[in-house]
């Protein structure tokens, strides 16, 4: 596997400094401190902790108001693939997800994008770019030198993987600052919001096409070693203080706050929503949903008493899974857009095989998810192609660009019956219909 992961700078810890650091920490994890008696947001709800009420949205409920999830699931609708020259184009376009975080939330999403991967749900036009990274925290994202270091490394992450921040329109965030260690209500959440807000600001001024930010919080930081780097922000009651402060920055954007206003022409933010929480005090499991952290089992008992190993990251992966793959505002775009999302050079299909005097030709016939053909025609006007099934009923239909003797094209119909269909092609003022037969 790739590493997906930067080193650890030198001019934060040396090599002999890092054995003696690891060698320490062995010894010093206390699986003992596995509750804070603190009552997760989720089981929270409508109670309060110092001030703040529960729940994850407004009203100390965990179910997202209907007019922000309306908005929502509108803008993932209105999702196009967008070319390397960040315009939306159905052909050559791209649509790219990007994961932003530290080592843990890295490895997490390592997770995620293997089961995504391994259900059968990667798309040609759906590029999922880890660009997670070890010791960066949420103000690293905003620092003065921000566009050259954080911001330079995510861009090599994307173009590592075949994909421009024009074409980022997703990102999921699950990030701390490790600066703001002053742990006192209300001081710490009213700087974390800031911190979130500055953030998610940056997110839109780096990723100019960006319409939705998923946030998550952190896991349980109970068993935080006390000579951990970074303790104080990854020690308890940091991580419960964070869930707060995003709960808060959320709610600012659904009740009107200009700074994260997305909702004009040439807004300054994205849609913003809660990802997974993850959240659980210690070993008491949750009665939202009966998650708990437990040492040892879920996390690295050689590490810092923070790090997860693969059975506590796997939780988090499956949180992911389930979440992106149900949740409204994800499903318009999550399982791919259902366009060919061809590269700019030609597929490499050879004309020869196509037989003579056939200007539409469907190959593999019967089709299997997808249905693949060529136009064999050259021409600088577009194709507008519609997929209808044997009762006339339109189920798909797009337009195509750059049409040529052997390019090929695709039409994504995995979510349809198998049986009859016709793929239906208007060029050059004439319209061509081809039977196929999908085979699911």
């Amino acid at each position: 596997m790739i590493n997906q992961f930067k080193q650890i700078p030198t001019k934060r810890i040396g090599a002999c400094a890092l054995i003696l650091f690891h060698f320490s920490l062995s010894a010093q994890i206390n699986c003992d401190n596995d509750t804070t008696f603190l009552i997760p947001l989720v089981d929270l709800q409508t109670g309060y902790y110092s001030g703040y009420q529960g729940g994850l949205y407004p009203g100390g409920v965990n179910v997202m108001p209907l007019a922000h999830a309306d908005s929502g699931i509108a803008i993932a609708g209105s999702i196009l693939p967008i070319n390397n020259d960040g315009e939306e184009d159905t052909v050559y376009g791209k649509l790219a997800m990007v994961a932003l975080g530290t080592l843990d939330a890295g490895k997490i999403f390592n997770k995620f994008v293997t089961d995504f991967n391994d259900a059968g749900y990667s798309d040609s036009c759906f590029k999922i770019v880890n660009a997670c990274f070890d010791y960066y925290g949420l103000e690293d994202m905003i620092s003065p030198s921000a566009d050259d270091l954080y911001w330079g490394e995510v861009n090599d992450k994307l173009q590592n993987a075949g994909a421009k921040k024009k074409q980022v329109q997703i990102v999921w965030l699950m990030a701390t600052s490790f600066d703001d260690t002053t742990i006192a209500l209300p001081m710490y959440i009213d700087t974390m919001k800031k911190v979130y807000t500055d953030v998610i600001r940056k997110l839109k001024e780096q990723f100019f096409n960006l319409k939705l930010v998923y946030i998550s919080g952190l896991h349980y930081g109970g068993y935080t070693v006390a000579d951990a780097d970074h303790y104080k922000a990854l020690a308890e009651p940091a991580p419960y203080y964070n869930d707060i402060a995003i709960k808060s920055v959320i709610e600012a954007q659904i009740t009107g706050d200009s700074s994260l206003n997305y909702w004009e022409e040439d807004a300054d933010t994205p849609w913003i929503a809660w990802g997974p929480n993850v959240w659980a005090d210690g070993r008491n499991a949750r009665v939202y949903d009966g998650l708990r952290w437990m040492c040892p089992g879920d996390f690295d008992t050689e590490d810092n008493g923070y790090t997860l190993d693969g059975t506590g990251q796997q939780k988090i992966a499956d949180d992911l899974f389930e979440f992106f793959t149900t949740e409204p505002t994800a499903l318009p775009w999550i399982f791919g857009l259902g366009y060919g999302c061809l590269p700019d050079t030609s597929s490499g299909v050879d004309s020869l095989f196509v037989p003579a005097g056939e200007i539409v030709w469907i190959s593999p016939n019967p089709a299997k998810g997808v249905v693949k053909f060529t136009i064999n025609l050259t021409t600088n006007g577009k194709a507008d192609v519609a997929v209808y099934n044997l009762t006339g009923e339109k189920i798909k239909d797009g337009s195509f660009f750059k049409i040529e003797p052997g390019r090929e094209f695709t039409i994504k119909l995995n979510e349809e019956a198998r049986g009859m269909y016709i793929l239906s092609v208007l060029v050059d003022g004439r319209v061509y219909n081809v039977p196929f037969y999908l085979d699911t």
